[in-house]
């Protein structure tokens, strides 16, 4: 065990039990004799210092399943910012998940990947959202977000409401290729649509990988305007996987009032979701997904 205060290791001792008041479990004290501070077994836990640690469960699924931070508070009858608090403390528990998920399954040879854009407060502060997922089984391996400028014409409205914004598509592709060294072989294959901005951070991250372009097609009427009208789908496992991260993220949905006001908090929610399919993915028809740290 390792002291959350001074980090140190080994020096850690016994140091009682308590009964927590919120839920009546007993739970374990111990002390670390290099800093001589105490603490608990629960410091450790998703749950740590919630009181009402029964909503925790819900909230997680009902977040993932198209309902509003706004909408939750008010069917439980809680503050808003009991259900803020539990995305943010469930998004980063998610973000460790999927590391520890790509560090330690085996090596990925196929994948695919795109951008799924939204936006922040208003259409005039676009974000890209990188996603990279694998073929067939539909696994959401990696996510990167970041801020672009406007574009169509919303450009000079844009420019004059808000001034220039930055365009890091170059850094958030960078930081998606950079997590996926951790779970893809030396050889494989990546599927993604024609942008031209994708073959050279392939080439420059996977140069041994073959790529794949496939031409964009109109979008269908189900589907959040995701999945694509007309016969066989190559890209069906990714452009599957953002419909469905538009129906579970309401703040994601098409013609939606629920506008992000944080781009990282949206990162958070990316993540949440993210594992939440995986896990899905993983259980196939249980009903509990439980969220919890993965050592």
């Amino acid at each position: 065990m390792v002291c959350p205060y001074c980090k140190s290791q080994g020096n850690i001792g016994k140091h009682g039990t308590y009964i927590r008041s919120s839920d009546g479990k007993k739970c374990r004290r111990f002390r670390c004799r290099a800093c001589r501070k105490t603490f608990s077994e629960t410091h450790f836990g998703i749950d740590y210092r919630l009181r009402k640690r029964y909503l925790n469960q819900y909230v997680f699924r009902s977040l993932c399943s198209g309902v509003s931070q706004r909408r939750l508070a008010i069917i439980l009858g809680v503050t808003r910012a009991v259900i803020a608090r539990r995305l943010i403390r469930f998004g980063r528990c998610a973000q460790h998940n999927l590391e520890v998920y790509r560090r330690d399954r085996e090596k990925v040879i196929k994948l695919n990947f795109d951008e799924l854009e939204t936006f922040e407060h208003t259409k005039c502060k676009p974000i890209t959202a990188a996603i990279a997922v694998e073929d067939k089984t539909r696994k959401v391996l990696a996510i990167a977000v970041g801020r672009i400028p406007a574009k169509g014409p919303l450009v000079h409205l844009a420019r004059k409401k808000y001034g220039p914004r930055p365009c890091e598509r170059r850094k958030v592709l960078t930081a998606l290729f950079q997590d996926l060294k951790t779970c893809v072989g030396s050889v494989g294959l990546v599927k993604t649509d024609q942008s031209k901005a994708y073959p050279p951070f392939i080439r420059a991250h996977l140069p041994a990988w073959t790529h794949e372009a496939t031409p964009g097609r109109r979008g269908c009427i189900v589907g959040q305007g995701e999945l694509k009208e007309g016969g066989w789908d190559p890209l069906f496992s990714l452009n599957h996987t953002y419909a469905m991260f538009r129906d579970g993220l309401k703040r994601l949905a098409r013609r939606t009032w629920c506008t992000t006001k944080k781009i990282e908090n949206l990162t958070l929610a990316l993540y949440m979701y993210a594992w939440f399919h995986n896990l899905y993915l993983d259980s196939k028809k249980r009903t509990r997904l439980k969220l919890e740290w993965i050592p």
